[in-house]
């Protein structure tokens, strides 16, 4: 069965796939372990664990790997995953919003979650003919520098930008560009490039997935996680898996914009009208903002001077640079983005209670003046018992973590079903 047919679907993991998922994301996260600790972890007797480990060992995705210390009989075996069982391609598209830095990644994962290959390519403004050979020549080139052989990898993830309609196989940019892409083309010349099968998936969801995965979750218990893309849209593991929705739509976090006979649209216009219900863009509007502090050309700043005295030259690297330096407008125009943001993600965190906000796409490049004001304006408006417990933190994979959970998701599927 495809992962790809899988995906669409639309099935729910089974209690045996859960119990896969379970048993082999303990043994991946904590490397060398004993049957008897994974029994005492998962509340499943003795005798169901070793049926699986078996059954595991004999298709060689976990190996036995020498002996624990007694503590009285027969010395436990130690158990780790094998990482050449197999591997995944992820696949970030990145976001429509074209910005100095904006790139597309591609990784390759192994079975234990590490990344032993990369390529990226600068994103531009171009034709989606163009794009899609773009995005299969670093697909390509991440497998040539994996060196591994293609009976090993077992599908390609990817993770794309919008609303994603996944029974006519299209993606709906709903905030910068509009418009539709058809990602089934892309999907078929992948599959026929590296003879594997394709899922796609919202890019905050493989995220979110990426930071439990193989980011923030390695180290921690957290079961209940939100990835932020900007202020756009948002990836939800809720209880350990992914949230969907029922039309597989969840985590958006706009309203759809008015049509263009509605008389009164002036809070999709205006920078300035400050509806906390419309996206002000990957980078937060803080270029936008930047331009109409300077517009007139006068002022003293660091941005101001990286931009040659011309506001309509300022780029987010710059506003970046400035704020490093301890500019004062640059910090003060990082801390109101933050402020805006913050009281959005304590909506989210009242509603979901989840253990982590992570800030990805971007926006955990933004510096500390940043997530200050977006920590002090959740601790403003969230309700103290939900707040208690979240951690509110940058993405711990940086530009990767979209590809990385992209490729995670095509693992996740194969764990399941072995």
């Amino acid at each position: 069965m495809a992962i790809r047919e899988r995906v669409l679907r639309g099935d729910r993991f089974t209690e045996k796939e859960r119990r896969n998922l379970a048993i082999l994301d303990i043994i991946r996260r904590t490397r060398q372990i004993s049957r008897a600790e994974i029994s005492k972890i998962t509340h499943l007797n003795i005798v169901t664990i070793s049926n699986y480990i078996d059954d595991y060992i004999a298709k060689g995705l976990v190996l036995e790997r020498g002996y624990d210390v007694s503590t009285g009989g027969r010395r436990p075996e130690l158990l780790d995953l094998n990482p050449k069982y197999g591997y995944a391609i992820g696949i970030d598209l990145g976001s429509p919003h074209i910005m100095e830095d904006s790139c597309a990644i591609a990784v390759v994962i192994d079975a234990a979650g590490k990344i032993v290959a990369k390529a990226k390519i600068k994103k531009e403004e171009e034709s989606q003919d163009k794009f899609t050979e773009k995005i299969r020549g670093i697909a390509r080139d991440a497998f040539d520098k994996a060196g591994i052989d293609k009976e090993r990898l077992k599908g390609i993830g990817i993770g794309s930008w919008g609303v994603l309609d996944r029974y006519k196989g299209v993606v709906r940019y709903a905030v910068e560009k509009g418009g539709l892409f058809n990602y089934t083309n892309l999907q078929s010349l992948l599959e026929r490039d590296l003879d594997a099968p394709t899922l796609v998936e919202h890019d905050a969801t493989a995220g979110a997935l990426g930071e439990k995965w193989m980011g923030l979750g390695l180290n921690t218990e957290a079961e209940n996680i939100i990835y932020m893309c900007s202020d756009s849209s948002s990836g939800l593991i809720l209880n350990g898996e992914i949230y969907y929705g029922a039309s597989k739509s969840a985590g958006e976090l706009n309203l759809n914009p008015p049509s263009p006979e509605c008389k009164d649209n002036n809070c999709w216009a205006t920078y300035e009208h400050g509806c906390g219900f419309r996206s002000r863009g990957i980078d937060l509007g803080i270029v936008q903002r930047a331009k109409l502090l300077f517009k007139d050309g006068k002022g003293s700043s660091k941005i101001l001077d990286l931009a040659g005295g011309n506001p309509e030259k300022i780029t987010l690297k710059m506003v970046i640079a400035a704020a490093a330096a301890e500019d004062k407008a640059a910090m003060t125009l990082f801390a109101e983005a933050g402020d805006y943001l913050g009281s959005k993600i304590a909506f989210l965190i009242n509603l979901f209670n989840p253990d982590a906000v992570v800030m990805g796409r971007g926006i955990e490049k933004f510096g500390e003046a940043f997530m200050t004001a977006v920590r002090s304006a959740a601790k403003k408006w969230a309700y103290e018992e939900t707040l208690k417990i979240v951690r509110i933190v940058p993405t711990s994979l940086e530009e990767d973590s979209i590809a990385c959970g992209a490729a995670a998701l095509v693992m996740q599927q194969v764990f399941a079903r072995i």
